[in-house]
């Protein structure tokens, strides 16, 4: 997938196709949570401080700002909201809450059911080997496991 390199408390990543649409349907993601918050584990998110709306804003501008094979470099509080992002839109997309998105998308004719599927199965095994360099760069941090913890209660919900 993409090269990731930490330096220091920073995250470099090169910008390639496939991360480009993980920022992108992640970021489409959270736009969906902020205007759905009636679902139990997006306001279970929204209770635990995992998502802002203005996080969302900031690393949207931030990640546009970078083409394709350049890199981008994050400040470890948005590795750490974008981990927040990945883990409750992953949660989303497998739980009912998928299903009303996935049924909403249908009815506004931005995709077929077989497309979304496609869609939200690439998503999940990107944002899962993700997830899984983040977990190994920033594992003993304290504000990481303090994400961890709160991802946990999410997991009660799910």
């Amino acid at each position: 997938m993409e090269a990731i390199v930490a330096y220091g408390n920073h995250l470099s990543v090169k910008i390639t196709r496939e991360y480009r649409q993980l920022v992108n349907i992640s970021i489409a993601a959270g736009k969906f949570i902020l205007i759905h918050p009636h679902y139990d584990l997006i306001r279970e998110a929204m209770r635990l401080n995992m998502f802002e709306d203005i996080k969302l804003e900031d690393f949207e501008v931030h990640n546009w700002q970078f083409e394709l094979g350049e890199t981008i470099q994050y400040e470890p509080e948005e590795v750490l909201f974008f981990y927040a992002l990945l883990e409750l839109s992953c949660r989303i997309f497998l739980c009912e809450i998928g299903d009303d998105l996935k049924k909403m998308a249908i009815e506004s004719g931005e995709t077929n059911s077989d497309e979304f599927i496609r869609v939200r199965s690439t998503y999940l095994r990107q944002a899962e080997a993700f997830l899984a360099k983040i977990r190994n760069i920033y594992g003993g941090r304290k504000d990481f496991l303090e994400l961890i913890s709160k991802v946990e209660q999410l997991n009660l919900l799910a």
